[in-house]
């Protein structure tokens, strides 16, 4: 779509201004009384010079190698020395008499149209500069992504062999189940760790994954509850984000059966999902370093959603809430 508009640009921009500035008096009226006799059609020759004298200058700053930068510096100066003698001399009554006011008006026009090619070639370059910084952007924070799950994954993943060991040392009766959704949740994240955004079912797959695996973990330590309106399911969420946001829940607080770790996720009015839980601090926890909310509240700004990630805070409840994606 950017391409099309910038081409049609291209196209209209140097008829628009070979149309109108002979309107705006560059044509003088020596040129006038001496191109008397073609009548309607003074006005046309002048247009079509300007769009000629457009495109000779467009090629002549475009043309990549300096043979062709010659060639075009050559068609200029004949283009301007067949101007100068066709309509500054041979058509007035005075052939020897140069008429400076054209000179004056088609350096005017030169200059006019060199001033808005270099302004539209700069416009180019700052958009160019400005997508390839996002680029640069996207990239490192897909290269932080990646560590911070290089960081978090083989712990869970530890944590989550012992289970199983223990699990089929008493022969428990969720071993095989156990596996499968070990099997499944890092099936869905290695297959969905580079994808911008993802459907909100599909989160909830993975999150389901997720929440079994630490279930069979903590057994009673835990409690968790999801209220999703179904007609969201088909709004999207930046990948991986309900499992990030849910793990920190996990990894930021103590849970016992006494005292258990309390999740709701549900559904909120303006399309969120909200993530809380009560807080039970760890003791002897080191502050959290904030870096994957962080990045997930740069994955919305990319996506140009400023509000995407909402943070509260009470002294007993923490609360995230995650705007959801209209595709």
């Amino acid at each position: 779509m950017e391409y099309k508009m910038k081409m049609r640009i291209n196209v209209l921009l140097p008829i628009a201004l070979a149309v109108i500035l002979p309107f705006l008096g560059l044509q003088s009226e020596e040129g006038k009384t001496a191109l008397g006799n073609l009548g309607l059609f003074s006005h046309p020759i002048t247009s079509i010079n300007l769009y000629i004298l457009w495109h000779l200058i467009y090629y002549f700053r475009n043309a990549g190698s300096p043979k062709r930068k010659r060639l075009f510096s050559i068609a200029l100066l004949i283009y301007f020395a067949l101007l100068c003698l066709l309509l500054f001399t041979v058509v007035f009554e005075n052939v020897g008499e140069i008429k400076w006011p054209l000179i004056v008006r088609i350096i005017f026009a030169t200059v006019l149209f060199i001033i808005i090619q270099y302004a539209m070639q700069a416009q180019e370059n700052i958009a160019s500069l400005r997508l390839e910084k996002e680029q640069i952007q996207t990239e490192n924070y897909k290269a932080q992504l990646k560590v911070l799950r290089n960081q978090i994954d083989p712990h869970f993943l530890f944590n989550s062999l012992n289970t199983l060991r223990s699990m089929v040392r008493q022969q428990h009766e969720n071993s095989e189940k156990f596996v499968i959704s070990l099997s499944d949740f890092y099936r869905q994240t290695l297959k969905h760790n580079e994808n911008t955004t993802l459907p909100l079912s599909e989160e909830l797959t993975v999150l389901e994954s997720y929440l079994f695996l630490m279930k069979n973990r903590n057994e009673e330590a835990m409690s968790v509850s999801i209220d999703i309106d179904t007609s969201l399911h088909d709004l999207h969420l930046p990948g991986m984000a309900l499992q990030v946001v849910t793990e920190n829940c996990f990894k930021h607080n103590s849970m016992t059966s006494k005292n258990p770790l309390i999740i709701e996720i549900s559904s909120k009015e303006n399309d969120y999902v909200e993530i809380k839980n009560n807080i039970q601090t760890k003791l002897g926890m080191e502050e959290s370093s904030g870096l994957g909310l962080e990045l997930l509240r740069k994955r919305y700004e990319l996506l140009n959603i400023t509000d995407g990630l909402l943070v509260e805070e009470s002294p007993e409840e923490f609360s995230v809430k995650l705007k959801l994606i209209k595709q």
